[in-house]
């Protein structure tokens, strides 16, 4: 069987308030050693100890909104051994740190001594009937989960928690076996509304393991259910942290779970209509940005909450196939952090039992959610505030689009076009949510999307056109404006100022009227370079009947002639130009005679 052990926190003073609570959850990039005992490789120990004290530092500033932040939480294997304890531990210890918090965190494989010399330290408290430290071999590792309590007087104690079944890797090992406890601590304590609040910790595999026929949660869950009946009430159980090492954090086998763990038919005197499940996981890559595997911290909630779903909120998504690829969790409030790189989300969550029914209690289940960098990264999806999801999507997107050099190395405009696509990108990174919305709105003629949230392949090809549209009508000029107008940039060709539209879509035709629709009427001349989907050439004799004369580059407005100041290239055509030009000065001149031809 598994033991749970009820730690009672209203003795020490750890009140919570009962509507919202600051929570920060960092994000790791880990390297890992290859073989058993799992620990943190020598080179990446001192980065790790810098992204304990970064987290530390977002913590204490509670930038989130909160008062304090009241869960500081550390992935699976994040903690890098005894250094990394003591790091956490000065810190909480210090005046600094404010009383009345958790920390929960997960260090990397103790050996038997490490353990021990940990559990003999003053204020630590473990198991010692179903974890002693006579169960653990000699050659034994340890995974553990330690959480801290900075009690309301300032005195600091910690749990020791080690993981009860390992996750495959940790059982298919050659030379150490990983120990594995048999107890979960559950705290418990009082809001400040007298009402009291629950919480567990399990260690990532620990939450779909069974153990005699029971997942560990329905051991959790059970011993609840036995208090509940002693005391002819329900109980409820507030969270349920789940620190994660998985490169699979949507896998089936974990979504599952979810709806099995939120079933209240099952032990209803244990209340979890109203719990948080949180998934702290490490993050698939050392940087911000998209990433296969690891990643995407989330919230979940049972469908009988009252949360608001958002369309599309700063930071966060609401889950679904886009972000789980699975519909597993499509009943329940899902809120899936999309940056899954390295990073710290800091955010304050609401407690479900504080809102009330209608539309004055119409709440979002997170609130002022941020993306703090780690170990001085300068990136815009981690700027120490909200993302918006144009912004991250925008930059994930940058981050995989090759330059033109890539297709046509052998092009003598291949080396000056790699600076022009580095600028174009540069200058995009930085622009507006508003902006980066506008941006790919204008490009994408065949779009579907409602919000940045959908956005897919036909965003992703007409974002490829704008950018590669920049980097040649670039060459040879000043650096274009880009994000400062409603149009994709301004260019200087040939001394005249010319407003840059980049659009793919259906037909050439339905790129003009996609442009007509969301630019207003040009105060200067505008260049439109459309694409349709076999990258035909625009052919003025299939141009507009509205414009009966061929407009030239720096030609004067004519006031009786609204489409005087539109002129318009296929991609096609401006490619040809790159491809069949030999210096870089005379890419404004190609431009000017294919507009007149």
């Amino acid at each position: 069987m598994v033991h749970i052990e009820t730690v009672d926190l209203s003795s020490r003073n750890v009140t919570l308030p009962s509507d919202r609570v600051g929570m920060v959850i960092v994000q790791p990039f880990l390297s890992l050693t290859d073989i058993e005992p799992f620990r943190s490789t020598a080179q990446a120990k001192e980065q790790q100890l810098a992204m304990l004290a970064d987290t530390l530092t977002v913590a204490r500033a509670a930038r989130h909104g909160a008062p304090k932040t009241h869960f500081t939480v550390f992935p699976e294997y994040s903690i890098p051994g005894q250094e990394g304890i003591t790091l956490i531990d000065t810190a909480i210890q210090a005046p600094e740190w404010p009383t009345g918090t958790i920390v929960i965190g997960g260090t990397d494989a103790l050996t038997k001594v490490e353990f021990a010399t940990l559990v003999a330290t003053t204020g630590t408290h473990l198991d010692t009937t179903h974890n002693s430290l006579e169960r653990i071999a000699e050659n034994a590792w340890i995974n553990c989960a330690i959480i801290w309590i900075k009690g309301g007087d300032g005195t600091v104690e910690r749990w020791l928690q080690p993981k009860l079944h390992p996750a495959w890797p940790e059982q298919n090992v050659h030379y150490q076996h990983m120990f594995r406890g048999n107890s979960v601590y559950t705290f418990k304590g009082t809001f400040e509304n007298v009402t009291q609040y629950r919480f567990s910790s399990l260690i990532c595999f620990d939450w779909i393991a069974t153990v005699e026929n029971r997942k560990i949660w329905q051991w959790v869950l059970e011993d609840l259910q036995r208090q509940a009946t002693q005391a002819q009430a329900e109980l409820s159980l507030s969270w349920l942290f789940v620190l994660q090492c998985n490169p699979k954090p949507s896998h089936d086998t974990f979504l599952t779970e979810v709806g099995r763990f939120f079933d209240q038919n099952t032990l209803p005197s244990v209340r979890r209509d109203r719990a948080c499940l949180l998934f702290a996981n490490s993050a698939g890559k050392a940087v911000p940005g998209r990433a296969d595997a690891y990643g995407s911290t989330s919230l979940v909630f049972p469908p009988q909450t009252l949360f608001a779903q958002p369309d599309c909120n700063p930071t966060f998504s609401n889950g679904g196939p886009r972000f789980r690829s699975s519909t597993l969790l499509s009943g329940y409030r899902d809120v899936v952090f999309r940056e899954r790189g390295a990073c710290i989300h800091s955010f304050v969550q609401v407690n479900p039992n504080s809102l009330t029914p209608g539309a004055a209690g119409r709440t979002i289940a997170v609130e002022n959610a941020f993306v703090f960098p780690l170990c001085g990264t300068n990136d815009r999806r981690a700027p120490s505030d909200a993302v918006a999801g144009c912004v991250k999507w925008l930059n994930d997107e940058l981050d995989q689009l090759p330059p033109l050099s890539v297709t046509y190395p052998q092009v003598p405009l291949a080396t000056p076009t790699d600076a022009t696509h580095q600028h174009t990108v540069s200058v995009l990174r930085q622009i507006s949510p508003q902006s980066a919305a506008h941006t790919v709105k204008l490009a994408a003629q065949a779009s579907k999307a409602v919000h940045a949230d959908d956005w897919d392949a036909t965003e992703s090809n007409a974002l490829e056109h704008l950018v590669h549209t920049l980097d040649i009508v670039s060459l040879g000029c000043p650096p274009p404006t880009v994000g400062s107008d409603s149009v994709h940039a301004s260019v200087v060709i040939n001394n005249q100022t010319v407003d840059l539209l980049a659009i793919r879509g259906d037909s050439h035709e339905e790129c003009l009227k996609h442009s007509q629709a969301l630019v207003p009427m040009p105060r200067r001349q505008m260049l439109l370079v459309s694409r349709d989907p076999d990258n035909n050439p625009w052919l003025r004799r299939l141009g507009s009947f509205l414009q009966p004369e061929t407009p030239h580059l720096g030609e004067e407005h004519k006031i009786t002639d609204p489409a005087s100041n539109l002129l318009h290239l296929g991609y096609r055509n401006v490619l040809d130009i790159f491809q069949q030009t030999a210096a870089a000065t005379a890419v404004p001149g190609a431009i000017d005679a294919a507009l007149a031809n």
